[in-house]
């Protein structure tokens, strides 16, 4: 009877425990500082190649140049969250933290899903629904849960 129990417990997958506010609080600080950067190098790349062409950045005014580095940003956010979180679960953040990103059923993440809880990041006060439960609004309205990485 030991033995089936045994052999019972090598096929039950393991339970997943979620990330911890902190794991999830450390999650967001690096990967606003991941974005940050590519957005930095992007935009330099992009005032480079202005800068050497016959059109200026100059020549382009003060709104729509703040229009396109905005739109910069939030690109930046989107291909990020989307790329990472659809390809394996996990973004700079979750990599250093060692947590992932999981459908409710356990799942590996899809590339849709990935990009719905992006745009969900776009939502005003969506970053305050962390202290309103364990998971945030990007999380619920998606059917993902970040949980340890085992």
């Amino acid at each position: 009877m030991e033995q089936q129990t045994n052999l019972l417990n090598e096929f039950t997958e393991p339970t997943l425990e979620y990330a911890s506010a902190g794991q999830r609080f450390l999650n967001y600080i690096i990967d606003v500082i991941a974005f940050y950067i590519l957005g930095a190098i992007v935009g330099f790349i992009l005032v480079t190649a202005f800068a050497f062409s016959e059109e200026s950045v100059i020549g382009l005014g003060a709104g729509m140049l703040q229009l396109l580095f905005l739109f910069l940003y939030v690109a930046i956010i989107i291909l990020y969250y989307t790329v990472l979180e659809g390809a394996k679960g996990k973004t700079l953040g979750k990599l250093l933290t060692k947590t992932k990103v999981v459908r409710e059923d356990g799942e590996p993440m899809t590339y849709g899903k990935a990009f719905m809880r992006a745009l969900c990041r776009f939502v005003p006060f969506e970053v305050f629904s962390a202290f309103f439960g364990v998971k945030m609004w990007h999380d619920s309205w998606t059917n993902t849960m970040v949980v340890k990485d085992r």
